[in-house]
């Protein structure tokens, strides 16, 4: 495992930080530490925030300091790292790219040099990590897709972006949990409620992968239907079944 270094980020923050890059393995490890550190119960900890290739430790300085709370960070850092990784799960998530849901889908095919049917295939036919959540509430950082998809960001945010829009950002793909701004390149549109007031949190998880699997319109509105009456399950496979 690449080593990590410990950064004071002010008077009431550590960053506990890894080689500046976009690795899955990195991630799910930081995913791990962020877990242990909360259920280690750390005096003085407040809050524990993970990105992609760090994470970020709150605490209250009339708490603990800097020197105990490094020394506490370490000992847990340096016993994860050899520690297995906890099983993963996939969520196959419905997506239709047909019109008019996805209006980037042909300027990504023209970027690509390949038709909107290969983007497509390119987009399903593999699983995406969740790195992160931010932005947004639910709004869930996924990557890589394929290099020759990899259109970046318009140059002029859309003002309005209808919730469960599916986009791309470089080589992030994820979806807009609620009608919101934003730039990326939306290719399609799940019917599924990604975002719900009146939950503690979403049904996906940092750590967790998405497969997405293209669907057409008058499926798309029957999941619809069925999600906004409460009766569709998403299909849930762990990594140990």
């Amino acid at each position: 495992m690449k080593r990590y270094q410990l950064v004071p980020v002010g008077d009431q923050a550590i960053s506990i930080e890894f080689p500046n890059e976009i690795n899955p393995q990195v991630n799910l490890r930081l995913q791990a530490l962020a877990r242990i550190i909360i259920q280690s119960k750390l005096a003085g900890v407040q809050a524990v925030i993970p990105a992609y290739h760090t994470l970020m430790v709150t605490y209250d300085a009339m708490t603990t300091t800097l020197a105990s709370l490094e020394h506490q960070l370490k000992q847990l850092i340096d016993d994860q790292l050899t520690a297995p990784l906890p099983p993963r799960r996939t969520l196959f998530i419905p997506v239709c790219y047909e019109e008019p849901y996805g209006p980037d889908l042909a300027d990504v095919a023209d970027y690509a040099g390949i038709s909107a049917a290969d983007v497509i295939k390119k987009h399903t036919e593999k699983s995406y990590l969740i790195y992160f959540l931010g932005f947004l509430p639910g709004f869930a950082y996924m990557a890589s897709v394929d290099k020759q998809i990899a259109m970046p960001r318009l140059s002029k945010p859309r003002v309005k972006i209808p919730a469960g829009s599916v986009g791309i950002a470089g080589i992030q793909t994820g979806f807009y949990p609620v009608t919101s701004p934003g730039g990326w390149r939306l290719i399609g549109k799940t019917p599924l409620t990604l975002y719900r007031p009146d939950a503690p949190e979403p049904f996906y998880h940092a750590g967790d992968e998405i497969k997405f699997e293209a669907i057409d319109k008058p499926t798309f509105k029957a999941i619809k239907q069925a999600d906004q009456l409460g009766h569709y399950q998403v299909k849930v496979v762990s990594e140990n079944a």
